[in-house]
Parts: structure tokens; sequence; C-alpha cells
């Protein structure tokens, strides 16, 4: 009977709040739009990196950007980026400014910024290089006051999180059965670190940001229901403080709905399925996205290349 009692209320409580539409301020629409500037625009200097008009573009759009009074952890990796570009416009002192920035946010660890995906960006000249390991030995001989106790406690329960899921992806053929064990461990672990760290809305993407990514692509792709019941109502809360992207929210709220069997069409119109679960009332959806800050569905820009973080 109990069992019965919750269900009937979890149900009610997560049709409750699925049935208010939620409007985002104004002001953090202009930052992702801005944001979704700024990625364009990087993405049209990658394509012709020796072209030093689309670099100023580039660095303009982000500056743009940093004008909007937002939360800063917000930031934290934009101001990665941002560096980069200094560092290929010569403004390399600024450039390493917005890279302290980044560490000190807890966006940026000594081992991530040692990784070629930074480093390459000051291998071409010896001087700047030199300051590159400069700046790099400096975090790392900082690395153990990097975090704080509890900030280090849950990273390593986070690092356990991981490994057990990688294991169970790289051991499943020879154990049908470890990858759904694994992962209900995994959703466990991850109930009671929402109790326990009530200070972190989300303690992987705040904490340990790539074990976030990998984790819970695989849970929220095979466990719909866990993301609508467990991350929904943070991921709602965040929404209007600007800590949770509109686009992925809304793309995740739309895959989970349907993919658990909630709902038939797309309610926000940014995953249906591949067409499958198209929903008829296109003017209800384009309201739904306004009050996103997303483009109409007629503007809405190709998903062909883009790799959205949940999915």
């Amino acid at each position: 009977m109990k069992k019965i009692f919750f269900f009937l209320l979890t149900n009610f409580i997560l049709s409750t709040l699925f049935s208010q539409d939620i409007i985002i301020p104004e002001h953090i629409k202009e930052f992702y739009r801005k944001k979704e500037t700024a990625t364009n625009e990087w993405g049209k200097f990658v394509r012709y990196p020796e072209n030093s008009e689309l670099l100023d573009a580039t660095i303009t759009a982000y500056e743009d950007l940093f004008m909007i009074d937002f939360p800063e952890k917000v930031y934290g990796y934009l101001y990665v980026d941002y560096a980069k570009l200094l560092v290929l416009k010569g403004d390399y002192e600024i450039a390493f400014e917005y890279i302290d920035l980044a560490y000190d946010l807890k966006k940026m660890t000594a081992e991530e910024f040692g990784y070629p995906v930074h480093r390459q960006y000051f291998e071409k000249d010896p001087i700047l290089l030199n300051e590159y390991n400069r700046k790099k030995k400096e975090y790392e001989d900082n690395s153990k006051n990097y975090y704080t106790p509890r900030e280090q406690e849950l990273r390593t329960k986070i690092e356990k999180m991981l490994e057990a899921d990688q294991f169970a992806r790289n051991n499943y053929l020879d154990f049908p059965n470890i990858i759904p064990n694994t992962d209900s461990i995994t959703m466990k672990n991850l109930v009671d670190l929402l109790e326990r760290y009530p200070e972190y809305g989300d303690p992987l993407r705040d904490i340990y940001p790539l074990a976030g990514i990998v984790i819970y692509r695989h849970l929220f792709t095979a466990y719909p229901d866990f993301w609508l019941t467990y991350f929904e109502p943070r991921a709602r809360k965040e929404l209007m403080t600007g800590e949770y992207s509109p686009q992925g929210y809304a793309r995740t709220y739309d895959r989970c709905m349907i993919t658990s069997g909630k709902a038939e069409y797309s309610y926000y119109g940014e995953w249906d399925n591949d067409g499958k679960n198209v929903n008829p009332d296109s003017a209800a959806v384009d309201k739904r996205r306004e009050n996103f800050g997303l483009p109409l569905l007629k503007d809405k820009p190709s998903d062909e290349g883009k790799f959205f973080i949940t999915y």
C-alpha cells in the first residue's frame, strides 16, 4: 500500500511540475544568446585560424559576453577559451590572468592545464612556453590545497564512481550484467551525494564535470526517470539563476519525457527522436522556446556536428 501511495504521489508531483511552463529572465536569455554567438565565432575562427579578422571578431564576442552581470562560476570555462584567444593575439599577460580566474573558480586543475589541448597554444614561442611551464608548476605545487577537505572527500567518491562506470563499459562482454548492476549502484550513490552535499546543486558538475559528462550520459540515456525525479527539480532551479543551459535543459527534458513514455511529443522542440515525435502544435512549442530564449522552430540551427553534453 505504501509503495502504491508513493508511486501516485510521485506521479502527481511530477505532473504538477511539468504542467507549469518556465519563463527564463531576460538577462539569462541574453547571456545564452551571446554565448551562442561567441561559440559560433570561435567555430568560424577554428576553420580559418590564419584569419586575424576572425580572431578579432571572436575576442570581441567573448568580451561582449563578459559584460553581462552573471554568476562568475558560469564564466569559468569561458575564461579558459578566452585566454587561448588572447595568447594567439599576443596578449600573454592578460591571458594568464584569465587562466588564474578559471583555476581559482575550480574550472581548471593543474592536471587539466597540462593537457595537450591547452599546451599547444603556448608551444610556438619558447619564452611563452617557459611561462606556461612556470604557471603549470605553480598550480601543481598548490594542488594539495586546491580542494577543501570536504570537496576532496566528494571528488574521491566521484572518482570511484567514474572508475566503476568505466570498468563496467570496458568489461561488459565478459560480464553481461555488469552494466545494469553498476548503474544501479551509481544511481544509489548519486542520490546519497545529493543528500550528503546539499550545498552543491549538482555535485558532479560542480566538482568533477568530466565525470558528470560520462556518468550522466550513461544513466540518463538508460534511465530517463532518474533525471526527471532527482535532477529536473535542481536543473529547473538553476535555470532561473543562469547556472543551467536553457538548451541543455530543453533537450534533456524532451528526451527523458519521450523515452520514459511520459510524453508522446517533443515539448520544447529540442529533441524529437529524429522526427518520430515531432509536436504537431508548433505554435505552443514556439511559445515555450520563446520563453527559453531559444530560436523559433523555423530558425532552429541544425544539430549536425554538434556535441550535447548529456546525450
